[in-house]
């Protein structure tokens, strides 16, 4: 099972299309488990301490990847893919 964590924040403009990226990208892959963290939470804002994150949105795939902005499906399905491998 892949998880992706996507960190995100309620001011960001962003984080709704890489809620919908994610969103169609788990209803094409069924092993994919997506979880939103908001970093406005402690879970979210150790997430983000975590990895050193300090803009959303960000993607987290299997705490291995890190993809920062809005990814493309593609570009999403190569670092799920990548994270597989290692």
């Amino acid at each position: 099972m892949v998880v992706i964590k996507l960190l995100t924040s309620p001011t960001c403009p962003y984080c709704p299309m890489a809620k919908d990226v994610l969103k169609r990208f788990a209803e094409q892959r069924k092993d994919v488990l997506v979880m939103e963290m908001s970093v406005t939470t402690d879970d979210g804002m150790k997430e983000a301490l975590k990895f050193g994150i300090r803009t959303v949105p960000a993607i987290i795939i299997n705490d291995k990847q890190i993809l920062i902005g809005v990814p493309t499906l593609n570009d999403l399905a190569k670092a799920v893919e990548a994270a597989e491998s290692e």
